[in-house]
């Protein structure tokens, strides 16, 4: 399985609504160092959100995104969106988060969830697939 969502694999941040200052900016998602992590700005109303964009028109079959830390600031709500083409947005996980830190994933073809940091991965063993090359965060509250 290969995550897609990382630089070496092709991956980039294509678009981010905010970021708190540049020590804590959208670029940290595509570091491996859990010391390293993205704020969007106190000050910038919900919904914030980063998009992905994969390298080329991929199959997906699970994303994810880890939460750093336990605090108020914390997104309590997640949204998280596939297009082909960056301009059509499906809608593919409305979810809960629970206040905890930690990894959340999302299977979007009915399998167990796996993740790292940002994660979008590849896989050869499951029969339904999703074509995408831009995934959307999104936090809605």
């Amino acid at each position: 399985m290969k995550n897609l969502a990382m630089p070496d694999n092709g991956g980039s941040i294509h678009f981010f609504t905010s970021q708190y200052h540049h020590e804590s900016r959208c670029l940290n998602l595509m570091n491996r160092d859990p010391c390293l992590v993205w704020f969007s700005h106190n000050l910038a109303p919900l919904p914030q959100h980063f998009i992905i964009k994969l390298q080329k028109l991929s199959q997906i079959k699970r994303v994810g995104i880890y939460i750093h830390g336990e605090n108020n600031q914390n997104p309590k709500h997640i949204q998280i969106h596939v297009s082909k083409d960056g301009n059509e947005y499906n809608k593919l996980v409305d979810a809960e988060i629970e206040q905890r830190s930690g990894d959340f994933l999302y299977d979007l073809c009915g399998m167990n969830q796996i993740i790292e940091k940002v994660n979008i991965f590849d896989t050869n063993e499951n029969k339904e697939e999703i074509s995408a090359q831009y995934v959307k965060f999104e936090f809605v509250s």
